[in-house]
C-alpha cells in the first residue's frame, strides 16, 4: 500500500495558513499579558532555604497586584495632603483592680496574666502529666514517680522563678539551686519548690490538649496566645499611630516553619508578626506557621496587615510599614478603610511611576509625584529611598546643621517614618534585656516564655508608667513583679502545696548510740532525732 499523501487543495492550504496566524497572535497576547508567567519562571520553590521561599512569595505577590494598580496616572504637581481625622478611642479601657492604697506593678501584670490564664496552664499541665504517666513506663527512681498535680499558686511561683532566671543568668537550671558559693542564691533555697519539682513542672508545662489537635501547626500555643491577646486588647487601645513589623524568637531546632532572616539579631527562629505603638506597647501578635491566609483578592503582605489591624481600621489611624508590606494596593485598601499609610516600598512593586524610579539623583535631592490621595517619593541619601504616603506631600523640614553651619533638611515623610517606626524595635529591645529563653526548650515553650515573661512584662511596664505618671526602669518593675510572685517560705506557707519539706534546723550534732556492752551501734544526728521525737 502506498504511503504517499494527497496534496492539499488551494482552499485547504488557505485554511491552514489562517489557523497558524491565529495561534501566533494568541501566543503574543499571552506574553504581553502582565500576569503571564512562563515555565522558566515558575513560582514554586522546592528548596529548603527559607529566604529563597520568602523571596518567591514576594515576587508572586508583585505579579498578583491588580490591573488597577498598573494603570495609575501620576502627576508631577505635588500638593500637601492632610491626615484623616482620628475618631477612635485611645488609652486604658477599664480600671485595673488592686489591693492596697495604690496600684502596684504586679496588679498591672495580673490584669493581663489573669486567673483564667493560670487556670488554663494548670489544667493542661496536669492533663499532660497524666497522659505521660498513662502512656510511659515510669521507673521508681524517676521524677515522674513523685508527680503531684499543681495549682494556680504554684504556677504563679513557677512564672516568678522563670522571670528571676532572666535577671540572674546561669548556664544551667540546676545551678540556681546549687550551694556552691559561685552560684548560691538564698531565694532559690527559701522558696517552697525544689529543683526536681521545677524541672518536672517545666517538662509538663502545657497549654493545649494533645488529644484535640487540629490541622494548625501552632495549636499547642494557640489557647494561651488567644487569651493573652484578648486581655491586652480589652485593657488598652492604641492612639493615632501603630506600627506593623515582624520579630524573631530564637530557635535552631527542627521545625517546619522555622525562618531565616539575616537582618535580625537572631537569624534563625520563629517569626512573629506584631502590631505596636511607637512607645513599644504590643497590641497584637500572631505566630507565622509557614502558611499565610489571603483575604479575598488581597496578596499575602496586604492580608497580613489587614488581619493584624482589623479592629483598628475606620478610625483615622496611621499605619507604619516597611517595604515587605507596602504597596499601592495596600495604600488604596487602607484609605478606603479610613486609615492612612506611610511606608518604604520596593522598586519592583507594580504601579510606581517609571520616570521617578529611573531618575538619577544627587545626595539630598527629591523627586516626587502624586495621584489623588497618594504621594510617591524618591529621595537620595547614601542610597535611594522610596516612600509611599497617603497623608504627606513632598515638604521638607530642618533637621539641624552640618559641620560647616549649613542647614540640613529631610523630607517630612522620612522624618515622620523614622520617628514612628521604632515601636517594634523598642519592644524587641526591652524584651531582650531580661529574657528567660534557653536553648533546650521546645518551640512552643519558647513562645510562651516570650509572651508571658517578656512581651507581657514590657506591656505592663508601659501601662504602669502611664497610670502612675512616673518613671520606673524595666529592671525595677520586673523586680517588683518577681517579689510579689516569689514570696519566701516564711511569709507564704500556702505556696508549699504538694511539696513536703523538712523543717530546717541548725543544731546538728552527732550522737553515739551505745548498747549495754559498750559497742557503738551507729551514729545519728541529735537535732534530727529530737525533732523527729517531738513530731511523733
Amino acid at each position: 500500500m502506498s504511503n504517499n499523501k494527497r496534496p492539499l487543495t488551494e482552499s485547504e492550504l488557505q485554511n491552514e495558513i489562517d489557523n497558524l496566524s491565529d495561534s501566533e497572535e494568541s501566543v503574543d497576547d499571552d506574553q504581553n499579558d502582565p500576569d503571564f508567567t512562563s515555565e522558566g519562571s515558575s513560582e514554586t520553590s522546592y528548596g529548603t532555604d527559607e529566604s529563597e521561599q520568602e523571596s518567591d512569595v514576594e515576587d508572586s505577590d508583585n505579579r498578583n497586584d491588580s490591573q488597577e494598580d498598573v494603570d495609575l496616572i501620576w502627576f508631577k504637581e505635588v500638593l500637601n495632603i492632610s491626615r484623616l481625622p482620628f475618631t477612635g478611642q485611645r488609652g486604658l479601657q477599664k480600671d485595673i483592680p488592686y489591693n492596697g492604697e495604690q496600684i502596684s506593678p504586679v496588679d498591672v501584670y495580673k490584669s493581663i496574666v489573669t486567673q483564667d490564664v493560670l487556670d488554663l496552664m494548670v489544667m493542661e499541665t496536669n492533663r499532660y502529666a497524666g497522659q505521660l504517666l498513662n502512656t510511659r513506663r515510669i521507673s521508681r527512681t524517676s521524677r515522674f514517680s513523685r508527680w503531684k498535680n499543681t495549682n494556680s499558686v504554684e504556677m504563679e511561683l513557677f512564672l516568678g522563678l522563670l522571670m528571676l532566671m532572666g535577671i540572674l543568668q546561669f548556664p544551667k537550671i540546676e545551678c540556681y539551686w546549687k550551694k556552691d558559693k559561685i552560684y548560691y542564691h538564698p531565694l532559690f533555697h527559701e522558696v517552697p519548690i525544689s529543683y526536681n519539682r521545677f524541672v518536672l513542672l517545666l517538662k509538663c508545662w502545657h497549654f493545649a490538649n494533645n488529644e484535640n489537635a487540629d490541622e494548625s501547626r501552632v495549636f499547642k500555643i494557640k489557647p494561651l496566645h488567644d487569651m493573652i491577646i484578648q486581655n491586652i486588647q480589652s485593657l488598652y487601645r492604641p492612639g493615632e499611630t501603630i506600627v506593623v513589623d515582624e520579630t524573631m524568637v530564637p530557635c535552631r531546632g527542627r521545625l517546619s516553619f522555622r525562618q531565616y532572616n539575616p537582618s535580625k539579631a537572631s537569624r534563625y527562629g520563629i517569626k512573629l508578626y506584631k502590631v505596636c505603638t511607637p512607645e513599644g506597647f504590643t497590641w497584637n501578635l500572631s505566630v507565622y506557621d509557614g502558611k499565610s491566609e489571603k483575604l479575598g483578592d488581597l496578596d499575602i503582605p496586604r492580608s497580613t496587615v489587614i488581619n493584624l489591624t482589623q479592629d483598628l481600621l475606620n478610625e483615622g489611624r496611621l499605619i507604619i510599614t516597611d517595604n515587605y508590606y507596602t504597596s499601592i494596593g495596600l495604600a488604596k485598601h487602607l484609605y478606603q478603610q479610613n486609615t492612612n499609610l506611610i511606608g518604604t516600598v520596593r522598586k519592583n512593586r507594580k504601579g510606581l511611576d517609571n520616570s521617578t524610579l529611573e531618575a538619577k539623583l544627587q545626595k539630598g535631592e527629591i523627586r516626587s509625584v502624586q495621584q489623588q490621595y497618594m504621594t510617591f517619593m524618591k529621595w537620595r541619601d547614601l542610597r535611594d529611598v522610596l516612600m509611599i504616603s497617603t497623608c504627606f506631600g513632598d515638604g521638607s523640614v530642618e533637621t539641624g546643621k552640618d559641620r560647616r553651619g549649613n542647614t540640613k533638611t529631610k523630607p517630612k515623610i522620612i522624618v515622620e517614618y523614622k520617628k514612628r517606626k521604632q515601636g517594634v524595635d523598642i519592644s524587641d529591645q526591652l524584651s531582650s534585656y531580661y529574657t528567660s529563653l534557653r536553648k533546650s526548650l521546645v518551640w512552643y515553650k519558647k513562645i510562651a516564655i516570650e509572651i508571658l515573661c517578656s512581651t507581657t512584662v514590657v506591656n505592663s511596664h508601659i501601662l504602669y508608667q502611664t497610670i502612675v505618671e512616673k518613671n520606673m526602669s524595666l529592671l525595677q518593675f520586673t523586680e517588683s513583679v518577681i517579689g510579689a510572685l516569689v514570696p519566701s517560705e516564711n511569709n507564704s506557707p500556702e505556696a508549699a502545696v504538694n511539696i513536703k519539706r523538712l523543717k530546717r534546723h541548725s543544731n546538728h550534732k552527732l550522737a553515739d548510740n551505745v548498747d549495754q556492752t559498750g559497742k557503738i551501734l551507729r551514729k545519728s544526728c541529735h537535732g534530727c532525732y529530737m525533732n523527729l521525737k517531738k513530731a511523733v
